[in-house]
């Protein structure tokens, strides 16, 4: 049996599913973004994953709507009867940031405000949540709403901790890296709080790393490296699978110059991080096909993400992954068995093998 991570061609927004050996699924971030037009190339996400009647655990990185657009229509949630029909795909426990879990700075009736009142509803009821960082501000609104912070404490998840679970916790293990609390107080901008994890897939001695990053800016993804080496952490930064940050705009690298016109230069940190690389491995781009024009995803950023990786790293983008029959967009899946990674073609006999690192201790 193989654990198995797709990726879906969804323009400039990201859904990644991963599915384990024990049969449990877990999703990270949900975007519908498809419009039910015959010339429309994103990707039915909806009707792909309507067969998944329960989810072991649903993460929104953050707010935006190229992460939570129609998840209020998707989900079963148990705040309010009116998300509550029996075609509805269960969450087991749901992830979200603490920013999101405060966040007011949402319009009425959108799918991430009713994902957010589906996040506070059940830490009020204290089950079915992780909340990512602990700010100031949550001990404030927990105070407001008579929640003991006792009470509630073992559902905050702060960067640092690794995330295990009885139930699937010898096929994969989760470090988290951000967000940070000190950086969840009076937030500005939604993609500064993303959730950042490094997923770790166990096979027999094969351990197979993802780095989850959201759209995360490239001075989160700087602290993190900062604070990783300080604390003797930097296996926590190897990769197999890099999940580019922000539908590869230039921000999770570095600012952009003057004389950035054909490639920007990544900070010194996300140089180090680039290459924790292992052999062969992939980076994934959630954006539309990337050229000189569009922004994002910016050629800038791709240049680069090519450059200061080894030469055995490969970078596919979402839509521009097609089938050999026409160019419709098809998901990127991932096989990890205990022989590492391969790419899944559509015909088997195209795949092609990606050796994963061996397990820690081994």
């Amino acid at each position: 049996m193989k654990q198995k991570i797709t990726f879906y061609p969804l323009d400039n927004a990201e859904t990644c599913l991963l599915e384990l050996k024990n049969g449990s699924k877990l999703l990270f971030d949900f975007a519908d973004m498809y419009d039910g037009s015959t010339t429309d190339k994103r990707y039915d996400i909806k009707k792909d994953l309507s067969n998944i009647k329960e989810f072991k655990v649903v993460m929104f990185s953050h707010a935006h709507k190229d992460h939570t657009k129609g998840a209020s229509e998707f989900f079963f949630l148990d705040h309010a009867q009116k998300y509550q029909s029996d075609d509805r795909s269960k969450i087991e426990e749901l992830w979200v940031s603490a920013a999101f879990l405060l966040e007011t700075d949402l319009e009425n009736h959108s799918d991430a405000k009713i994902i957010r009142n589906e996040a506070r509803h059940r830490l009020k009821n204290g089950y079915g949540i992780k909340v990512f960082a602990d700010p100031d501000c949550l001990s404030d609104w927990l105070e407001s709403q008579e929640i003991n912070y006792d009470d509630i404490k073992h559902l905050i998840v702060h960067a640092g901790q690794i995330i295990t679970n009885p139930d699937i916790d010898d096929e994969v293990q989760f470090f988290v890296h951000a967000p940070f609390s000190d950086d969840s107080e009076e937030v500005q901008d939604k993609n500064d709080p993303s959730i950042v994890l490094q997923v770790r897939l166990f096979n027999e001695k094969t351990q197979t790393n993802m780095l989850l990053t959201g759209d995360t800016k490239y001075k989160v993804l700087d602290k993190i490296v900062d604070l990783s080496k300080a604390n003797g952490n930097e296996e926590y930064l190897s990769w197999d699978i890099y999940d580019i940050p922000h539908h590869c705009s230039h921000t999770g690298l570095n600012e952009k110059g003057e004389k950035d016109t054909r490639i920007i230069t990544p900070t010194e940190n996300i140089q180090w991080l680039l290459q924790k690389a292992e052999n062969n491995a992939v980076m994934i781009a959630s954006c539309k096909e990337i050229t000189e024009d569009t922004s994002p995803p910016h050629m800038i950023a791709k240049r680069a993400y090519e450059q200061y990786t080894t030469s055995d790293v490969e970078l596919l983008v979402t839509m521009e992954h097609t089938s050999f029959k026409n160019d419709t967009p098809t998901p990127i899946i991932i096989n990890i068995d205990k022989l590492g990674i391969t790419i899944e073609k559509e015909n088997a006999q195209e795949q092609y093998f990606k050796k994963s690192a061996p397990r820690a201790g081994n």
